[in-house]
């Protein structure tokens, strides 16, 4: 696989330094890294990572990174069957609250103690760091800037 061709889809400010291989696009809330990636697949790119990974609950962590590949070799329809899943899912598990699913990193800030925020850009982080690791890419000497 192509490392130029990777791309991580991110509202976790703490993957900007992640690699300077992989393309880090920064989104500002959960719901537009959904929708963000969701166009991308339109434009043929393939999920690598799943938009629901991990033991955390959607809607109780601010932060959501998906790992996808920009193969532009059509329309991968099980990406976007996935893609689309997801967005239907966070907006099921958000409905009690749907303020959620935009929370800015200001608004983050403010919703969770330091401690907490830390702990979900963390386990955001190693989620990536996993989906890459399958690939084979390492990040020994990489540690975690987080914000």
């Amino acid at each position: 696989m192509r490392y130029d061709k990777l791309e991580i889809i991110s509202n976790n400010l703490s993957l900007a330094n992640l690699s300077t291989h992989i393309k880090i696009t920064h989104r500002d809330h959960i719901d537009d890294v959904l929708k963000f990636t969701r166009d991308k697949v339109h434009l043929g790119a393939k999920l690598v990572s799943h938009p629901l990974a991990g033991s955390v609950k959607p809607h109780e962590t601010p932060y959501r990174s998906i790992v996808i590949f920009n193969q532009q070799q059509g329309l991968d329809m099980e990406s976007l069957n996935t893609i689309e899943q997801a967005i239907e899912r966070y907006q099921i598990l958000c409905t009690p609250n749907p303020e959620h699913l935009t929370l800015t990193a200001s608004k983050i800030h403010r919703q969770f103690p330091d401690k907490q925020n830390s702990d979900f850009q963390f386990i955001d982080l190693q989620l990536v760091k996993s989906s890459l690791s399958a690939l084979g890419i390492r990040f020994a000497e990489y540690q975690a800037a987080v914000v």
